[in-house]
């Protein structure tokens, strides 16, 4: 009930209880206090004790209404402020955390946290002790760090247990089983696939059903007669790989570039004759840069001579160039 709406009805119930006393009796009734007597009827001495609790009613209700009108008009401004500061966040300015009521305290606290310069708040604290133990561990994840995200209950896919796997992977190539065992996260699990290529066998990468990458492809070549964590990548399994990734003709010429000087010649022919065979289109010019770095220049006249007038054409000027007694190196036209 408002307090209009009280003054209104109260006083008509006080001045119908007085009317009905005073008809059933109208006699006057002494009353001494301090000495002095009060002569007043009957009616109003019962309606007296009614009256005083209606009048401190009323000022109790002005009282709290007053307080809760001054409240409301602080949260008000709150509100407005906190907008403000939003806009101010977003747009990276400096944003205003004094508040004055505690409703508006926290959320003001955090909103500096969305501002697109980090680092201008970056020593910033929040006063609630759990918000700010969250933030901490946030801050440490994203800067590198391996936290323990155990006493947070967080899902396996949250974005914060997937960095938390890739920081320490980052320290320890060998936690790379551990993900894989358990890896929902695609993006996750090539980047364990990837530190495993760094050390495992060839076996034991590929029993994890993970969609290769191109730099999973060119570690495990790296690794083909290394001095540390030498691989035996069968030409099989690199064909394997090949089909998966969709090769081009770039990435073959970068291939024969890296096995030049780690396999044998022979392989090395072998393996590109195949790659010639199974990918026509694409590892045409692979193999025929192959052939032109060992100087078996019957293969590349051969070759040439069953294409097409307009393919492979820098190679067959660099014939032209081989036949007119010219001496180069490949690596000027590849």
């Amino acid at each position: 009930m408002g307090l209009k709406k009280y003054i209104v009805f109260g006083l008509i119930l006080l001045i119908a209880m007085g009317v009905f006393v005073y008809s059933f009796n109208g006699n006057v009734y002494p009353l001494s206090f301090a000495g002095i007597t009060i002569s007043l009827p009957i009616a109003i001495w019962i309606v007296l004790p009614a009256l005083i609790l209606y009048l401190l009613t009323i000022g109790h209700l002005m009282f709290y209404g007053t307080v809760g009108f001054t409240r409301m008009r602080k949260i008000r401004k709150d509100g407005e402020k906190l907008l403000t500061n939003s806009k101010n966040a977003l747009l990276g300015k400096m944003v205003d955390t004094d508040y004055k009521t505690d409703i508006f305290k926290l959320p003001g606290a955090i909103l500096p946290l969305l501002n697109i310069d980090p680092k201008r708040y970056a020593d910033h604290r929040v006063y609630d002790d759990g918000i700010q133990d969250i933030l901490d561990v946030k801050r440490k994840v994203n800067e590198g760090l391996v936290v323990d995200l155990s006493p947070f209950s967080l899902r396996p896919d949250n974005a914060l247990v997937l960095k938390n796997h890739e920081n320490r992977l980052k320290s320890d190539q060998n936690y790379a089983d551990t993900i894989l065992k358990r890896c929902d996260d695609k993006t996750l699990c090539q980047k364990a696939h990837l530190a495993l290529a760094s050390y495992a066998t060839i076996e034991d990468i590929r029993k994890y059903d993970v969609e290769p990458t191109k730099a999973l492809f060119d570690t495990l070549v790296d690794r083909v007669n290394a001095s540390e964590n030498p691989l035996e990548f069968a030409d099989d399994a690199m064909i394997k790989y090949i089909k998966q990734l969709d090769f081009i003709s770039n990435d073959f010429i970068e291939l024969a570039k890296k096995l030049r000087n780690k396999v044998n010649p022979d392989r090395l022919v072998l393996l590109f004759e195949r790659l010639a065979h199974e990918f026509p289109q694409e590892a045409g010019e692979g193999y025929l840069y192959v052939m032109f770095e060992l100087q078996m220049m019957d293969n590349v006249r051969e070759f040439l001579e069953n294409s097409s007038e307009d393919e492979y054409t820098k190679f067959k000027y660099m014939l032209f160039l081989k036949d007119s007694g010219k001496n180069f190196d490949t690596e000027l036209f590849i």
